[in-house]
């Protein structure tokens, strides 16, 4: 059996790993830590396959990554950037073609802005393009279609995300019913990964989606789902090789990572670092997060308040870190401690107890997580009862890991926050209702072709293809073509106005391409055992 059958504490680990929405966590006997960062007065130094969608109206082109076999095994061929940047290679023919008259109706959220310059036809684009042919326009995907089995293995709640298949399915019929992009229909291109081979190889399967995507099976745009892909190379090479790469991951970003990648990388979920950092300090000091509190039993104390940071010892977690540190020491809560947590050889072993000893030793008593570590870390410091205050975001994914019976509701007493996606942050019951026209359009849609019934991650998934799809259209008609210089532009001009389905509000401006713009308080409730908004007043990230 392995490490992950052997310890159940590694259930919530898996479910960190999937989707994009839950980062990378995990639990077991293999360890790896790096120890915590001591912290003066000064801020911490940074360290498809088709579905059966018989008459949706959808295109969907088969074509799995073939690996090179070496030696006994098989390896994936290492990361190659493109040779043909800023060529125009012919684009393939879709390999099947699902589906004759498509029954969803068009929706036209997310729409693009008036504009002054003269609307781009199809006949003013070239005939073909690097992801584009004279009928058809190519969208990548990645997708982990084997999850929910694994899931239901692990006894995993909450995390069931549906059919990545059926919504990226709906969203070209409804493209294509409302005419396509420049006339041509939507094509969807999946690269389908396994569940273990994702959280045991990620360098590996990030190397070859980007080679698929960007030389394979050439698109106008990828929308990767999978977090455990998402790393530096894996989005350099996208950006190298000028393919916008759509992130629905909760990995840590910043402004000065975002703008080295020359806007070819759109976070979905997560917004930069350097923008939600101080507007999360300011709501827990509004919340009065900041108060004396008793780890032993997990309630209001009278011990001075001295704050921990727990990241993931990449580049960008780490940056997000010290961002974060940064932001509370000038609201004269500057951490004591640091903890970079490192998962083992294993690609899923980690084990945070060290984080709980040396907290617990060093007086720490608030803890604030910056990724999706923080479960793994509330499941080792309830094996050591050591109940501190916990500072949040929907980077912690607190509905989906956190939540229904997750974690011990001691741990969750007193956790505050910010939040800016509804089906990340709360249960269906909290849902505070349509939070734009957008969602409710994109619900409608989506759920013609599943039923999102006591699914609320699948929810949280649906919305990401919503945004996505329509962001894509409504780049490129307002940046008047299909390639990536294309695209990028018209992400500055239809992205300050564009209305998202699964967050509050668009943050997207030139120079700063991540889509969340605004948050809301979030809080646990004892009453419900649940996730709550304390607020309806959405804070806005940024300038």
């Amino acid at each position: 059996m392995s490490a992950i059958g052997r310890n159940p504490r590694c259930r919530l680990a898996v479910a960190a790993g999937f989707l994009g929405l839950l980062a990378l966590a995990g639990c077991g006997s293999t360890v790896r830590l790096q120890s915590q960062v001591e912290v003066g007065g000064s801020p911490l130094a940074g360290g498809g396959q088709s579905d059966g969608l018989g008459d949706s109206g959808a295109v969907v082109v088969a074509s799995p990554v073939t690996p090179t076999a070496t030696g006994g095994g098989v390896t994936a061929p290492p990361v190659v950037l493109p040779s043909h940047v800023g060529s125009s290679p012919a684009a393939t023919t879709p390999a099947s073609v699902g589906g004759s008259s498509p029954t969803a109706r068009p929706h036209h959220h997310g729409s693009v802005p008036g504009r002054s310059t003269p609307s781009p036809t199809a006949a003013s684009i070239p005939t073909t393009g690097p992801g584009w042919d004279a009928h058809n326009v190519y969208i990548g995907v990645t997708t982990v279609n084997d999850f929910t089995t694994v899931a239901g293995t692990l006894g995993l709640k909450g995390v069931n995300p549906g059919s990545q298949d059926k919504d990226a399915l709906s969203m070209a019929s409804a493209l294509n019913q409302a005419g396509g992009i420049f006339g041509r229909k939507v094509v969807v291109a999946f690269d389908d990964q396994s569940s273990a081979s994702i959280l045991l190889n990620p360098d590996t399967d990030a190397s070859q989606a980007c080679v698929h995507f960007t030389q394979d099976r050439p698109v106008i745009a990828v929308f990767n789902t999978l977090s455990p892909l998402d790393t530096p190379t894996f989005e350099a090479c996208f950006a190298h090789a000028k393919v916008p790469l759509f992130n629905g991951s909760i990995q840590p970003t910043d402004t000065a990572a975002l703008a080295a990648l020359g806007g070819y990388v759109t976070p979905i979920i997560s917004p930069s670092f350097t923008d939600l950092a101080p507007v999360w300090v300011q709501r827990l000091t509004a919340e009065r997060y900041f108060t004396g509190w008793n780890v032993s039993s997990g309630s209001s104390g009278s011990a001075a308040v001295k704050v921990a940071i727990i990241a993931k010892n990449n580049p960008t977690s780490v940056k997000a870190a010290s961002l974060l540190s940064a932001a509370l020491a000038r609201a004269g809560h500057a951490p004591v401690a640091q903890f970079d947590y490192t998962s083992g050889a294993d690609g899923v072993t980690t084990n945070l107890s060290s984080a709980v000893l040396q907290f617990r030793a060093r007086g720490v008593t608030h803890v604030i997580g910056v990724d999706g570590g923080i479960s793994s870390f509330m499941s080792q410091a309830e094996g050591q009862r050591y109940y501190p205050r916990y500072g949040l975001s929907t980077l912690n994914t607190p509905e989906s890991t956190l939540a229904n019976g997750n974690v011990n509701a001691l741990q969750l007493r007193g956790a505050i926050g910010v939040g800016w996606d509804p089906a990340l942050d709360v249960g269906s019951a909290q849902d505070p209702g349509a939070i734009s026209s957008a969602e409710k359009s994109c619900l409608a849609l989506q759920e013609r072709a599943q039923s999102y019934s006591g699914l609320r991650f699948a929810v949280a998934i649906g919305t990401e293809y919503c945004d996505t799809f329509n962001l894509i259209k409504a780049e490129a008609l307002a940046g008047g073509g299909l390639s990536g210089p294309d695209l990028v532009r018209g992400q500055g001009i239809a992205g300050p106005t564009f209305v998202p389905a699964g967050t509050f509000r668009s943050g997207l401006r030139p120079g700063d391409p991540g889509l969340p713009g605004a948050a809301r308080d979030v809080g646990y409730s004892g009453k419900c055992s649940c996730f709550k908004y304390l607020s309806s007043t959405d804070y806005s990230f940024g300038s």
